[in-house]
């Protein structure tokens, strides 16, 4: 789950020079004070233009300020799928689909490139939603709104509104279309891509367990995988996840009658983060805080639970409890 960004890191680094042979795309506007229609149909809130203006390569953040306009949660895609065959098909490139909803996107070799080897490029287009709990957002009918901020000496970063950004991985998913932008010359040297979007990763690699690659017509031998943080790294292995449900014996305690005082405990204000990428990291889980709370508190004489709740997604760390 990526909250922020810095824009001299992540994806868009091993990409500028491939997609700064394409030619630039237009120049949207960010001066208009209500949602701009993006050239495949997509109304764009203001501040998502706003927060990339300026920014390079154009093509790559233009995307990404579109796609954070497209609600995308796991398991409803259908939206962004839209817009990937639309956008396919307005440049007259050729698109096949899986059973579970996976999507390829083929861009013929040109240049000196135009018989190399197809090479598959592949991101998935599902992202993790949380907000905080104060915030009024729909993620399956609303935008993510971005937003432009400093933070430290000479830093500057791209972030959401109160909510997850959704660059794991929006940003990989532009890069791609982005390249897939480019005009097919002969003065543009690109080998023949397989643009494989893939869905449903965040809540159990759905896309990936069920991809269907003979359906798909996926020939490349060499693949890149955009949803990566580390680049210049080379993975030959991972560790894998699970999940458990505990189910306790609860014992109620008829509490009515009595003359007692609710206290209600919050944890909130939490950095939050992936719950695989910045787990070994030391940020602070609210739940834990929470029932470390609890626990002291039920020690006392003539204190009792009546709830406790906190986190919302199982593969982020809870910001709020």
């Amino acid at each position: 789950m990526i909250t922020q960004m810095q824009f001299r890191s992540y994806a868009f680094r091993s990409f500028t020079s491939a997609i700064l042979m394409a030619s630039s795309t237009r120049c949207l506007s960010t001066s208009s004070s209500s949602s701009t229609l993006s050239p495949n149909n997509v109304f764009v809130p203001p501040e998502n233009f706003q927060a990339i203006d300026k920014l390079e390569p154009q093509s790559l953040w233009s995307q990404f300020a579109i796609l954070s306009s497209i609600p995308r949660p796991s398991k409803q895609e259908e939206a962004v799928i839209r817009y990937i065959k639309d956008f396919a098909e307005k440049r007259d490139l050729k698109w096949k689909q899986d059973s579970v909803g996976n999507l390829v996107v083929f861009h013929p070799g040109c240049g000196t490139g135009k018989d190399a080897p197809a090479v598959i490029l592949q991101g998935h287009i599902d992202m993790v939603t949380e907000k905080n709990s104060d915030t009024v957002h729909n993620f399956e009918t609303d935008p993510i709104l971005l937003r432009r901020f400093q933070r430290g000496a000479g830093e500057e970063w791209l972030g959401a509104q109160a909510t997850t950004l959704g660059a794991d991985n929006g940003i990989g998913v532009a890069a791609t279309l982005a390249l897939l932008e480019t005009p097919i010359t002969d003065e543009t040297p690109l080998p023949p891509l397989e643009a494989l979007f893939t869905v449903d990763e965040e809540t159990g690699l759905t896309g990936a367990m069920e991809l269907d690659a003979k359906a798909l017509g996926l020939t490349g031998k060499t693949m890149l995988n955009l949803d990566t943080e580390e680049w210049g790294e080379l993975y030959v292995g991972c560790a894998g996840g699970g999940e458990s449900t505990l189910k306790l014996p609860l014992v109620r305690d008829d509490s009515s009658g009595t003359d007692q005082t609710l206290v209600e405990l919050k944890v909130e204000g939490l950095l939050g983060g992936h719950s695989g990428i910045n787990i070994h990291e030391g940020r602070a889980n609210a739940v834990l805080l929470c029932a470390q709370a609890v626990q002291a508190a039920l020690e006392q004489e003539g204190v009792a639970l009546v709830s406790i709740s906190g986190g919302d997604k199982h593969n982020a760390i809870p910001r709020e409890a």
